[in-house]
C-alpha cells in the first residue's frame, strides 16, 4: 500500500475520536464552575435579590404601628379690648394617637408578607430558568467544540487524500478526475472547518453571556450535563405553579386589607389647657372618627377582587401548562435518550465496521478509494448524529430540571 494512503488509512481506522489535548493548557471551565459564575454574577438573579429584600423591607414596615402627635394650640392671642395682648391667651398642649379599627395591621401585614413569598418565588424561578440557561448554552459549546474537532480531523483526513489523488494521478495509476473530486472535498472541509470555529466561538460567548462577561473561556470541559435529579412531579408542586399560587393567595390577601380599610379609624387625644388670665389649667380629652357615608372604599374592593379572580385564573392556566410541558418535555427527553442508546450502541459501531470492512477490501483491490472514502463519511455523518442527539437530551433535560424545580430542589 502507498505510504501515504497508509498513515491516512491510519487516520480514519482512529476514528477520529474527539480529543481535547489540544485545549489542555487552555483556560478552561466546567458546567459546575459555570453555573457557579452565573449564580454569583449574573445581573438579573442580583436584582430579583433587591426585589426580595425591598419586599421584605416593605413587611417589617407593615407591622409598625402609627405614630402619635402632639399639638401645641394658642387661642386668643393679639385681638382687641379683652383679648389685646396675652392677658386672655388660651394654651393648650396634647397628644393624639391614631387607632386602627377593623384588623386593619395585621391585614397588613399578612398581604406583605404574601408579597414577599411571591418575590421569593420569583427570584427561585429566575434562578431554574439561569441553571437551564447555563446547561443548555453548555451543551451548546461542547457540541459546537466536538463540530470542530470532528472538522479538524476531517480537515486532515481530506488533507491527506487530495495529496495522495496528486501523487497517484502523477504516477498514472488514477484518473485526474480523482484529483479533482479530491481537492473539492478539500475546500469543502476548510469551509466547514471556518463555520465550526465560528460556532465555537459563537457557543462560548453566549455562555459567559450568561453572567455577564464579554470575555468566553477558551474551552468547556468535554462533558454533557447530566439530570440524575430529574424527577416526576405533580404539576401543582412546580416553581411556575406555586408562583401563580402565591399571586393568587397575595391578591385574596389585599382583598382583605382593602375591606379592613372600610373600617373608619378611632383618633383619641388627651391634654392640658392653660388660662393666662386666672393661672388655671384643665385637662382636654377628646375621640374623633369619621363616618362612612360615600367612601367606604368600595372601589378598592372591587378592584382587589377582580385582580383576585385574574390571579386565580392565571393560576389554573398555569396548571395546565404545567402538566402540558411536563408531558411534552419527558416525552422529548425519553426519545432524545433512547436516539443517543440507539446511536452509540448500534449506529456508531455499525458505521465503524463497515469502514473496517472497507479498508480490508481496498487492501486485498476488492474495493476502491472512493469506497473507503465513503464509508468514512458515513462514520463521520453518524458521529455528527451522536453531537446533535446528545446537545438534544442535554436541552430538554435541561428544560424539563427547569420545569421540576421546586424551592427544595434549586439548580
Amino acid at each position: 500500500m502507498h505510504k501515504g494512503l497508509a498513515r491516512m488509512v491510519a487516520l480514519i481506522a482512529a476514528g477520529f475520536a474527539i480529543t481535547w489535548c489540544g485545549y489542555a493548557n487552555a483556560q478552561t471551565i466546567t458546567l459546575e464552575e459555570a453555573l457557579q459564575r452565573a449564580g454569583a454574577e449574573a445581573p438579573t438573579i442580583s436584582a430579583l435579590e433587591t426585589d426580595v429584600e425591598a419586599a421584605e423591607g416593605l413587611e417589617r414596615q407593615a407591622a409598625l404601628r402609627p405614630n402619635p402627635e402632639v399639638s401645641l394650640d394658642v387661642e386668643n392671642v393679639g385681638g382687641s379690648g379683652a383679648f389685646r395682648g396675652f392677658n386672655s391667651t388660651e394654651t393648650t398642649l396634647a397628644a393624639s394617637q391614631r387607632v386602627e379599627l377593623g384588623g386593619k395591621r395585621g391585614a397588613r401585614i399578612r398581604a406583605a408578607r404574601a408579597e414577599t413569598r411571591v418575590a421569593e418565588l420569583q427570584a427561585a424561578l429566575a434562578v431554574a430558568q439561569l441553571g437551564a440557561d447555563v446547561r443548555q448554552n453548555y451543551a451548546a459549546a461542547v457540541s459546537a467544540r466536538s463540530r470542530l474537532e470532528l472538522a479538524l480531523g476531517v480537515v486532515e483526513r481530506n488533507r491527506e487524500l487530495a495529496r495522495i489523488a496528486r501523487e497517484l494521478v502523477d504516477a498514472g495509476r488514477e484518473p485526474p478526475l480523482r484529483a479533482l473530486r479530491a481537492e473539492a472535498a478539500l475546500g469543502e472541509a476548510e469551509a466547514r472547518l471556518q463555520e465550526a470555529e465560528a460556532a465555537d466561538l459563537s457557543a462560548r460567548i453566549a455562555l459567559a453571556s450568561l453572567w455577564g462577561s464579554q470575555s468566553p473561556p477558551d474551552a468547556v470541559v468535554p462533558e454533557w450535563p447530566q439530570f440524575p435529579g430529574v424527577i416526576a412531579i405533580a404539576p401543582e408542586n412546580t416553581i411556575g405553579v406555586q408562583l401563580a399560587g402565591a399571586e393568587a393567595d397575595a391578591a385574596n390577601r389585599v382583598i382583605a386589607q382593602e375591606r379592613a380599610n372600610a373600617v373608619p379609624d378611632l383618633s383619641l387625644s388627651a391634654g392640658v389647657r392653660r388660662f393666662e388670665e386666672t393661672g388655671d389649667r384643665a385637662f382636654v380629652a377628646g375621640a374623633s372618627i369619621s363616618i362612612p357615608l360615600g367612601n367606604r372604599n368600595q372601589g378598592a374592593i372591587s378592584a382587589a377582587e377582580a385582580r383576585a379572580r385574574g390571579a386565580e385564573f392565571r393560576r389554573a392556566a398555569a396548571m395546565a401548562e404545567a402538566a402540558r410541558e411536563l408531558a411534552s418535555s419527558r416525552a422529548e427527553y425519553q426519545a432524545a435518550a433512547a436516539r443517543v442508546a440507539t446511536l452509540e450502541e448500534r449506529s456508531v459501531p455499525q458505521a465503524q465496521e463497515a469502514l473496517r470492512l472497507a479498508q480490508i477490501g481496498y487492501r486485498n483491490g476488492k474495493f476502491t478509494l472512493i469506497d473507503v472514502l465513503d464509508a468514512a463519511a458515513t462514520l463521520d455523518d453518524v458521529r455528527i448524529a451522536l453531537i446533535e442527539a446528545h446537545e438534544a437530551q442535554a436541552k430538554t433535560g435541561a428544560n424539563l430540571q427547569r420545569l421540576t424545580a421546586t424551592p427544595e430542589i434549586m439548580p
